[in-house]
């Protein structure tokens, strides 16, 4: 019908171009109270930037002013402080810095309400470095992750060979109109979804986020619908029960990256995710998706 024959079957006295406003109205007051199509939430998670390896940010313009902007974990490599043999060096501080910047540039281009933040086995690299090499007293004043530095307290780059001091002001204190949350540890929820990583890892597609629901069904009493994965550096999507399983792959040039090289494993897979909630934390189904970029 239009909506001359809609005023008429409601007996109203309007002009059809009032009641078509009115209805408008309506409808987007509906949507900001209870989200669009149901979607109160909508998340944005990448992961495994593994910096120096980051992908261009640019690949997320179809999630500009998103609600919340998720980091996974492993924002850096530390590859310096990595076990794995290497052919040339990037040093931890050089890590820091241009990892602190490309955040900044990620933030201000997303431009989401929020940002959360949890580390990765690759970020507490920084710790166990510390923990080989300094007495343990020396420990009490290091923090266990560079993302602490970057997020929450800010760092100082002590030029040896200019002799200068190069002060970096944290993220939370950088940005006025983003809320921006570090969370020191390697899972986070929000809403009724995990975004975890873990330092456990199994080769079969899903067979780590399988682990992770397993983990968390024993000690999350509120219950969840979603468990998103990072580390694994694999794509799956898939549900057990009434749990839905992401695997979001990296966010960084998985091809520049060869700690597998060699050893016949699956290769890597670049991607990330979309988390869509309702206004009680829910997952919607049909609009919460893994987006793989090779």
């Amino acid at each position: 019908m239009d909506w001359v024959e809609i005023r008429d079957m409601l007996g109203l006295s309007i002009t059809p171009d009032q009641l078509r406003k009115q209805a408008v109205g309506y409808l987007e007051y509906d949507n900001y109270i209870n989200g669009f199509e149901g979607v109160a939430t909508t998340i944005l998670s990448i992961s495994d930037l593994h910096v120096p390896f980051q992908l261009p940010y640019e690949l997320l313009k179809d999630y500009r002013g998103v609600d919340i902007l998720q980091i996974n974990g492993d924002v850096v490599d530390c590859q310096a402080l990595s076990r794995f043999s290497k052919q040339y060096r990037i040093s931890p501080i050089e890590e820091m810095i241009q990892g602190r910047q490309y955040l900044i540039d990620l933030i201000e281009y997303i431009h989401p309400k929020k940002v959360v933040c949890n580390y990765g086995n690759h970020d507490r690299r920084f710790a166990n470095y510390f923990a080989k090499n300094l007495d343990t007293d020396i420990l009490e004043l290091m923090p266990d992750t560079s993302l602490e530095l970057i997020f929450v307290d800010g760092f100082k780059h002590y030029d040896k060979r200019s002799k200068s001091k190069v002060w970096y002001e944290p993220l939370v204190n950088i940005f006025e109109d983003v809320d921006i949350q570090y969370v020191d540890d390697w899972k986070c929820k929000i809403g009724k979804t995990w975004f975890v990583h873990p330092l456990a890892y199994r080769q079969a597609i899903l067979a780590t986020a399988e682990k992770a629901k397993d983990y968390l069904q024993d000690t999350d009493r509120d219950g969840f619908d979603c468990v998103t994965m990072a580390h694994t550096h694999m794509i799956g999507d898939s549900k057990r029960g009434y749990v839905r399983l992401l695997e979001q792959g990296a966010f960084a040039n998985v091809d520049k990256m060869n700690y597998m090289d060699g050893k016949l494993t699956k290769p890597q897979k670049e991607g990330f995710a979309i988390i869509c909630q309702d206004k009680y934390g829910n997952l919607i189904e049909n609009k919460t998706k893994i987006v793989s970029l090779n």
